[in-house]
């Protein structure tokens, strides 16, 4: 299994470029503001299987907010994979039909998902689950600066190095980060890489926020979920891609986690972006996090984290993180 955050590592240039780009994002006009450095980072213990916990949480959507359910894009050309992985995991290869586009989109829900970078040089994706929330991927957890006692993480919803402002809606740096303590359990790490940041700044007042789901069985095969990252072979990590009615093949249930094989065409950098769809009773909800690309038996299949603690880490944020 691959991890699609961990081909991100930014170089040294890479990383210079990201901060500057950083530097002089915001709305046009808007003072820019000293980085700032977390707090604290909460290892939350596995939850008992008797315990209760919700099966999804509703969104916000803000009054007056343009909302699209059909998003405006673009096409854009592909950056060839160049490097090689051992092993039978590889970044995704990406065909003529990939079905991504570049996301041009500036209504709800489609702002909601932005670009996230961290004091490790790491970069990939993340969505507002609250006000001052934000899901991502554990792997994207900084936990090289985290040892070293000084670490930092920045979201920018719906960034975009083509366009100008970059950031329309400015960014945040994080506060506090919890995630479940996966241990040296590999498997329950798989199905439990999702972690949940708290922002500085509330943008979620402003730009609202998307509900979630725990998976259904009946789910599988429906080709109604919509995904949204920042891949690699699209700018370079830098620009939105969004694939539009994707399915889900199959699922695994693992100490409450679920791991999910999603039929999409994805690349590294859409780590800790979400898969989400628009349900019957008027909600947004996404039912995982991107988190991997694993070969089964020549199939490529992307794998996301999804589950009841999922569910249970965003109510968590909710009661426990005030707005």
């Amino acid at each position: 299994m691959k991890r699609l955050s961990e081909r991100r590592r930014l170089t040294a240039a890479e990383f210079e470029t990201c901060a500057g780009e950083f530097e002089r994002s915001g709305r046009s006009g808007a003072a820019t503001t000293p980085q700032r450095t977390g707090r604290g980072v909460v290892a939350l213990p596995r939850r008992g299987r008797g315990e209760h916990a919700p099966e999804q949480l509703a969104g916000f959507l803000p009054k007056d907010m343009p909302v699209h359910t059909r998003p405006h894009t673009e096409t854009v050309a592909l950056y060839a994979h160049s490097r090689r992985l051992t092993g039978d995991c590889r970044p995704p290869s990406v065909s003529s039909g990939h079905g991504r586009h570049l996301l041009t989109d500036h209504t709800w829900p489609w702002i909601l998902t932005g670009r996230v970078t961290t004091s490790d040089g790491m970069a990939g994706s993340g969505v507002l689950v609250g006000s001052r929330l934000v899901l991502t991927a554990d792997q994207l957890r900084p936990s090289e600066s985290i040892a070293r006692g000084s670490w930092w993480m920045t979201f920018s919803p719906h960034f975009d190095s083509g366009a100008d402002p970059n950031a329309p809606f400015g960014s945040s740096d994080v506060s506090d980060l919890a995630h479940y303590n996966a241990g040296r359990d590999t498997e329950y790490g798989a199905g439990h890489d999702f972690m949940l940041c708290r922002l500085f700044e509330p943008m979620g007042h402003q730009l609202g926020f998307l509900g979630a789901t725990s998976f259904a069985d009946d789910w599988r095969g429906l080709q109604v979920w919509h995904s949204i990252g920042y891949p690699a072979d699209m700018g370079g990590g830098t620009r939105p891609a969004v694939r539009i009615n994707g399915s889900v093949e199959h699922d695994h249930e693992d100490d409450n986690g679920w791991y999910i094989e999603a039929e999409a065409s994805l690349d590294p950098g859409n780590a800790g972006g979400l898969f989400f769809s628009w349900f019957d009773d008027g909600h947004v909800r996404l039912c995982g996090v991107v988190s991997a690309a694993e070969s089964v038996d020549g199939d490529l299949d992307h794998a996301l984290a999804s589950g009841d603690d999922m569910v249970s880490l965003i109510n968590w944020g909710r009661a426990t993180w005030p707005e």
